[in-house]
């Protein structure tokens, strides 16, 4: 009788710590969701708010053209070997500008593990051309002419009119301007690690502008491509 009784507390405490286990995980998962998108200048109303393609997604093909005024094919690119992918939101942004010498400082480590390095932007192909000199950039940038790139890696959003006017009257930018265009949008400044087959293998996305993947983590991914 005593043992039947401590079976049925056991059983009774089981089943309590389950339920607590499920509501802290439910807890945990809604505030991972909580997130003030307008904060980071994406539009909400009426818009879609992107959420990046996801590891063991196949990387959408895409043609381009780079700097040089080279055609680049992703599919062209990938029999040379696995590619890191990322996307920067201009050459007015001071976290992009410090992004981007960061990749070039430690762009040999990356091609010697037999990797290319490809970045993606909205800027206008001039804005390409002075970013590109501005950081003496040798990995190609593809400066995304019908913003397909961005729509089809799920990284693209309109911009707000705040943060619009925020970045005009602090850095003196019309983002829409910037782009070569009438409307401002932007890409979630995303990075994919895609292997020759043409499977993302490692990601890392935020809409906070600030958190990009760094070198320890693209150096700690790459062997997943390999």
């Amino acid at each position: 009788m005593f043992h039947i009784k401590n079976d049925f507390v056991r059983k009774i405490r089981s089943k309590y710590f389950l339920l607590i286990v499920i509501a802290l995980s439910l807890m945990s998962s809604s505030y991972g969701q909580d997130i003030n998108y307008s904060k980071f200048g994406m539009e909400t109303n009426g818009n879609k708010i992107p959420h990046g393609l996801k590891v063991g997604d196949k990387a959408p093909d895409f043609t381009g053209y780079d700097q040089t005024g080279k055609q680049v094919e992703l599919k062209k690119l990938l029999v040379q070997g696995p590619i890191i992918l990322f996307f920067y939101r201009g050459k007015w942004c001071p976290v992009c500008s410090r992004y981007l010498n960061n990749y070039q400082d430690s762009l040999k480590v990356i091609t010697d593990q037999g990797f290319n390095v490809v970045a993606i932007t909205p800027e206008s192909i001039e804005n390409v051309e002075q970013t590109v000199k501005l950081h003496n950039l040798t990995f190609t940038v593809i400066y995304d002419c019908q913003e397909k790139i961005m729509k089809d890696y799920d990284v693209m959003f309109s911009v707000t009119k705040a943060y619009q006017g925020k970045i005009l009257s602090a850095l003196s930018t019309d983002i829409a301007k910037n782009n070569g265009r009438d409307t401002a949008r932007l890409p979630v400044p995303a990075t994919f690690i895609i292997n020759k087959d043409g499977i993302i293998v490692a990601v890392q996305f935020d809409p906070d502008y600030k958190n990009r993947a760094t070198v320890k983590w693209m150096l700690k991914n790459l062997g997943l491509a390999l």
